[in-house]
C-alpha cells in the first residue's frame, strides 16, 4: 500500500478512525484576531486553501503555493470595500443605504368595502433627493361615496398633490401623476409644485427635493363610503444618496 506523503496533507483534513483515509475537517481553521493567514496555514501545490479571517470574518480562497492570488468572499453583515469590476447577470440591488444608487419604493393602495382611509409613509433618509413621485391608477375605484386621493408630507397633507379623484375625470387609466413632469400634473398639483420650479419644501428638512434630515413622503386615498373592493393606485417614490464629489477649490 502506497504511504501518504503526510507533508502534502492539507491541515484541514483529519485521519479516519482506521487510519486508512484521510477525510474533511468539518470545520475551517482560523487565522489570528489583528487578521490574515492562520501560522499554520498552507496549500496543496495544485489546490487552493480556505480560512477565515480573524479580523473581518471574511472567508478568504487561494493563498499559498497554489499559483492564484487570494479571493475574499463578501461578508454580509459588516462592511466591507469591494474593488475592481464585477459584473451581475441579475442585477438586483435591495437596501437603501447604498451610495450612488437610485432606490424606488412602492406602495399599492387597495380598495375594500370597510377601510375608509389607506395610508402610505415612505421615508427618505437624510442626505438623499427626492427625485421623483408616481401615481398609477391600475383599477378604477367604485365606491358609492367619493374616493380622493392626496400626497403631501407632515407639513402639508396635500403639498404635493391636492383632492385626485380616483373614480373618475382626474386620473383615468392610462394616465399618471408625477411630481417632476407638469404635463403629468393633472391639475391637482399642491403648493410644491410650480410652473416657476419649485419642487418640494422651502424648509429645514426639505428644500427643492434634498433632505438635510430623514424626510417623509406621505399618500392618502380617502373613501367616503367603503363598499366595493375593486380599485387599485399604485404610488411610486424615488430618491438617490449620491456619491460625494468633493470641489477642487483654486
Amino acid at each position: 500500500m502506497r504511504i501518504p506523503n503526510f507533508s502534502l496533507i492539507p491541515r484541514t483534513f483529519r485521519q479516519s478512525p482506521d487510519g486508512m483515509l484521510w477525510m474533511p475537517e468539518r470545520y475551517i481553521e482560523r487565522g489570528p484576531s489583528g487578521g490574515g493567514a492562520p501560522v499554520d496555514f498552507d496549500n496543496l501545490p495544485g489546490a487552493n486553501g480556505t480560512y477565515v479571517d480573524g479580523s473581518t470574518d471574511a472567508l478568504v480562497v487561494g493563498t499559498g503555493t497554489s499559483g492564484t492570488s487570494s479571493r475574499t468572499y463578501v461578508d454580509t453583515s459588516t462592511a466591507q470595500t469591494i474593488a475592481g469590476p464585477k459584473t451581475l447577470t441579475s442585477p438586483v440591488i435591495n437596501g437603501a443605504s447604498g451610495l450612488g444608487q437610485i432606490v424606488t419604493q412602492t406602495a399599492l393602495f387597495t380598495e375594500d368595502a370597510t377601510s375608509l382611509t389607506h395610508t402610505a409613509t415612505f421615508t427618505i433618509p437624510a442626505g438623499a433627493t427626492l427625485l421623483d413621485i408616481y401615481v398609477v391608477p391600475q383599477v378604477l375605484w367604485t365606491a358609492t361615496g367619493t374616493v380622493n386621493f392626496t400626497c403631501g408630507d407632515a407639513n402639508s397633507a396635500n403639498g404635493w398633490f391636492t383632492n385626485t379623484n380616483l373614480k373618475a375625470t382626474d386620473l383615468i387609466l392610462g394616465e399618471r401623476l408625477q411630481a417632476s413632469n407638469a404635463n403629468n400634473w393633472g391639475g391637482v398639483n399642491g403648493a410644491y409644485l410650480t410652473a416657476a420650479g419649485r419642487f418640494g419644501q422651502q424648509a429645514t428638512n426639505m428644500i427643492g427635493g434634498y433632505c438635510p434630515t430623514a424626510y417623509s413622503v406621505i399618500g392618502v386615498v380617502t373613501v367616503g363610503t367603503p363598499a366595493t373592493t375593486a380599485g387599485r393606485t399604485r404610488m411610486t417614490v424615488v430618491y438617490t444618496i449620491g456619491s460625494i464629489v468633493t470641489p477642487v477649490l483654486a
